[in-house]
């Protein structure tokens, strides 16, 4: 082989390899926030395992096809909020500002605001996890296809940018990702100069 062809499999699977440890320190990330945010745990009320199984998928159904996983609360005005479940600002926090060898706050756009499509991928592994726990209850080796991700990705890209396209919802949305990207750089540089 030559060595061009070599240097070039080489860093091919270097990044592949990267881009598989970054979806799976997403994935951890995403499954430590939804039981707590999204209230996923085991009710009291549930006496046996087929119980508690049942209603942990009913629970993530309702987040799904209500679509609530995406939804904060309301406004001062009781219009929706879109985007802005405290899951997702915890897990954008935790992933994109944490003290991680692949933390992504050093970058300018990052200590602006969280990037749209950094947003859209939280969501879309969110998705994808209720999803699974839809249909097998809370598993913490909870398998994810790549793909569905990735077609989920596009489609809450899409409605992000549809969000920022209204004339009420789209000014909320990029002060709320400003708002997220000051704390995670507040508690970044706190959490730097104390160590």
């Amino acid at each position: 082989m030559p060595l061009e062809a070599h240097a070039k499999l080489t860093i091919e699977c270097k990044l592949f390899n990267d881009i598989l440890t970054f979806c799976s320190d997403l994935k951890k990330a995403v499954i430590k926030s939804l039981c707590a945010d999204y209230e996923l745990y085991l009710p009291a009320t549930t006496k046996t395992e087929e119980q508690h199984i049942e209603a942990v998928k009913n629970k993530a159904n309702d987040l799904l096809s209500m679509v609530r996983y995406l939804c904060g609360e309301p406004d001062d005005q009781g219009r929706a909020s879109n985007f802005t479940h405290r899951a997702l600002k915890n897990i954008c926090l935790a992933f994109y500002y944490g003290n991680t060898s692949k933390c992504l706050h050093q970058f300018l756009e990052f200590q602006e605001y969280v990037p749209y499509r950094a947003l859209a991928l939280v969501t879309a592994m969110v998705h994808a996890l209720l999803s699974s726990f839809r249909k097998h209850s809370i598993n913490n080796s909870a398998q994810i296809n790549l793909q569905d991700v990735e077609d989920t990705y596009a489609v809450l890209n899409e409605a992000i940018l549809d969000v920022l396209d209204h004339p009420h919802h789209g000014p909320k949305l990029n002060v709320m990702l400003a708002d997220w990207a000051w704390s995670g750089m507040y508690v970044s540089i706190r959490i730097d100069t104390n160590t």
